[in-house]
């Protein structure tokens, strides 16, 4: 088990908890940033308080099935996150919400989420994948950001044509048990939609995320999820074009069922 030298793993746990319990504010809810260190909060933060944001006015016996977000601007981590949520249809299966979050007045994001009950399809159908836990023969596990932690197990071998199946593989979790809040998980889960490394750039691989800069996000939940235990994403680059990329996710549970599909579009910016 890697050191946990950035980091307390209880206390970054109950930070995380705070930020995502959110106040009543007039058309919608307030969020606090975390109080780490830093000029900017991460894409998936945002995400998952939105989520919350969208999940707490939800209908009876409803989930969030999908959302689709563009990012407005950066968010900083010295001001409150303001989140308006709108109705767009209340059906009698599924409706609709609109959410704008705004920081210091100025647009932030904009997001539509879809909720509805699950019902029984017929049959169920996933695409075979991987559903081995990770053990050390995986790789090292080691601290994602606070509170996560993850194997990483890199891109997948290219092929001759120089092409990569997968640019970016891990299993990652939260080390620690959960309340039995199937939002939470929700909007943790959609947390970990925006962890994808450098898998939009797939010429870039061995290094950073500078000048990737994420432009609109959108995750479709198929199953509940407890991100209390391992889970494994699977993200590809789809093209890269331009100066803009899109790259597709699968997140798989450990019995190798798909629970989420992502697909994101980022401004790549020449370092």
């Amino acid at each position: 088990m890697a050191e946990r030298s950035e980091w307390d793993l209880d206390d970054a746990l109950a930070q995380t908890l705070r930020f995502l319990t959110l106040q009543r504010a007039p058309g919608g809810w307030t969020g606090q940033p975390p109080e780490w260190a830093g000029d900017y909060l991460f894409g998936g933060f945002v995400v998952a308080q939105a989520l919350v944001a969208v999940s707490l006015d939800a209908p009876l016996g409803t989930r969030i099935h999908s959302m689709h977000a563009y990012f407005l601007r950066p968010v900083r981590m010295d001001a409150v996150v303001d989140y308006q949520i709108s109705d767009l249809r209340q059906g009698r299966s599924f409706s609709t919400r609109r959410l704008q979050g705004t920081q210091g007045g100025k647009p932030v994001l904009e997001m539509t989420c879809s909720l509805t009950s699950d019902t029984d399809g017929g049959y169920v159908y996933d695409l075979p994948g991987s559903s081995t836990i990770p053990t050390i023969e995986h790789g090292t596990v080691e601290p994602g950001p606070p509170p996560w932690e993850a194997v990483r197990l890199g891109p997948s071998p290219a092929s001759t044509e120089g092409v990569w199946e997968s640019t970016h593989r891990m299993w990652f979790r939260v080390p620690r048990d959960l309340p039995d809040d199937a939002n939470l998980h929700t909007a943790l889960l959609g947390f970990a939609s925006d962890w994808t490394g450098v898998g939009g750039r797939p010429r870039h691989l061995e290094g950073d995320t500078q000048g990737m800069v994420s432009l609109d996000h959108a995750v479709w939940f198929h199953r509940p999820a407890r991100v209390d235990s391992w889970h494994f994403y699977d993200v590809h680059s789809l093209v890269n074009a331009g100066g803009r990329g899109l790259l597709r996710g699968v997140m798989r549970n450990p019995d190798g069922q798909v629970v989420a599909s992502v697909a994101q579009e980022m401004l790549l910016a020449v370092v």
